[in-house]
């Protein structure tokens, strides 16, 4: 009887275990979305507005740029927020609104400015404006709302909970990928025709992507309670505004140049920056480049009208479609396979030290080079061609978004002082006296109360129940092995 009630118990565990990290991570769900929508619709939907090929790549730099300045600069915000509801959820909620605003703004730039304008050459400048403008504002809320998701795992969760998070999340960002390009492939115009309203697929999909954007985020804020913070002293805000961007980046280049020096944290930095430049146009221009190919296949006269455009548009979609439902299935066997070899080969998941990830990140980095440098010129004259290509680079696009983070967790589970840098120390508090580096040094190892530590268990009030047996057969958690 001992044994049924345990077994009844453990179950009961895993099930209430799934529900309250599902809830934590379903955000994710509504800002893939968005950012599967605009991977698809961005580019041409510019392109449409009168942009140049060659400053529509100024504009998707929005993307890379905002991560940069805005995901740092929000994580320290939050980390000496003393806000009420905790210290992330205010950020996913303005940031929330923010994104709603401006994505309406993309989607109906042309109504805005015919509101403003009304020859046609400065309503077309003026468009095009207004446009630029909302989408930069776009991919900075979003990464707003993004690095706090993610921040909020970190701080309600114990750390050997965490991959199991970032796995949940991964599978919700897939299901929510096809899910959009899914309704992308379809000609929302003529499905939801109206005489009131000039609808384009553009508006239609920002009319069923806002409302999966606010429900989502809605019920992870709703079910996921923080604890307001109350230890750390607050600054004055000029004092504040004053020193964060110099103190930000000034810690981040210290950390990179002394910290890190011969850490495997920084190769994987190194390796992301150099495969940022090959996924860029994978994630922006794809859709451009199918559609195009699409075009010069089917046309049979020189005048190409806009319903070509946007039929090319959708065909161009195809390839990302195909690209997330290989992404999401290699996100669901991959980790499996890669466990169940990594205990085979050496008795247990810690004892390979991430090599056999290294091996697979490789692998997967080769067959990316390979693809676009040998297979993409000979896709340029089929468009089916090339979106069986675009397709395939899903099965490397899921393992660079899996490989570089599990390994990041494995390094920091055996050598967990390489990042325990007190980041949230960065803004200076008036109130205390003026030290030296030195000093500074012992008291950044000593002030427990302005460090979050970022391998110790949380309180949190999810109280969610440690690892399984099935997780540990799924691949997404690694216990370390005790060195006593």
């Amino acid at each position: 009887m001992k044994e049924f009630n345990g077994s009844v118990e453990e179950k009961s565990t895993g099930n209430r275990k799934w529900k309250r990290i599902s809830l934590i991570t379903i955000s994710s769900f509504g800002t893939q979305f968005l950012w599967s929508a605009e991977m698809s619709q961005a580019s041409p939907y510019l392109l449409s507005l009168g942009i140049s090929k060659t400053n529509l790549a100024l504009v998707l730099m929005a993307g890379p740029l905002s991560g940069f300045f805005t995901q740092p600069i929000v994580g320290l915000y939050g980390d000496k927020c003393r806000h009420r509801l905790g210290r992330r959820r205010p950020f996913i909620i303005y940031g929330g609104i923010s994104t709603m605003i401006s994505l309406f703004c993309f989607a109906w730039c042309k109504d805005i400015a015919g509101l403003i304008m009304t020859n046609e050459e400065s309503h077309r400048k003026l468009s095009a404006m207004i446009a630029v403008i909302s989408f930069y504002i776009l991919d900075i809320s979003i990464n707003i709302v993004t690095v706090s998701n993610k921040c909020l795992i970190i701080d309600v969760l114990p750390s050997i909970e965490q991959p199991i998070a970032n796995a949940y999340g991964s599978r919700f960002s897939g299901i929510s990928a096809i899910l959009t390009m899914l309704i992308s492939l379809l000609d929302l115009p003529k499905l939801f025709t109206s005489n009131t309203t000039n609808s384009t697929q553009l508006k239609i999909i920002s009319y069923i992507g806002a409302p999966i954007f606010i429900l989502s985020h809605l019920i992870m804020c709703l079910t996921v309670h923080e604890k307001p913070l109350t230890s750390i002293k607050k600054a004055s805000s000029k004092v504040r505004n004053r020193w964060l961007l110099i103190g930000v980046f000034n810690k981040f280049w210290d950390v990179w140049r002394r910290s890190l020096r011969g850490s495997i944290i920084k190769s994987i930095c190194w390796i992301q920056i150099w495969a940022g430049l090959g996924w860029f146009p994978i994630m922006f221009y794809s859709t451009v480049w199918i559609g195009e190919i699409w075009i010069l296949q089917s046309s049979s006269t020189t005048t190409i009208i806009e319903d070509q455009h946007e039929k090319a548009t959708r065909i161009g979609a195809i390839g990302l479609l195909f690209q997330s439902i290989l992404a999401l299935l290699s996100w669901l066997i991959i980790p499996r396979f890669i466990a169940q070899f990594r205990i085979r080969r050496y008795g247990t998941q810690s004892l390979d030290f991430g090599k056999t990830l290294v091996y697979l990140w490789t692998i997967s980095q080769l067959s990316f080079g390979f693809l676009l440098v040998f297979v993409a010129p000979l896709c340029e004259f089929d468009y089916k061609l090339a979106v069986g290509l675009i397709g395939l680079t899903g099965v490397p696009w899921a393992i660079t978004c899996w490989v570089p983070f599990t390994l990041l967790g494995e390094a920091l589970l055996h050598k967990p002082d390489q990042l325990r840098i007190p980041l949230v120390s960065v803004l200076p508090d008036p109130e205390l006296p003026n030290i030296t580096e030195e000093e500074e040094e012992e008291e950044e190892v000593t002030e427990e109360e302005t460090i979050l530590p970022l391998l110790e268990a949380r309180e949190s009030s999810l109280e969610i129940p440690m690892c399984n047996e099935e997780d540990k057969k799924e691949g997404l958690i690694d216990t370390p092995k005790n060195d006593d």
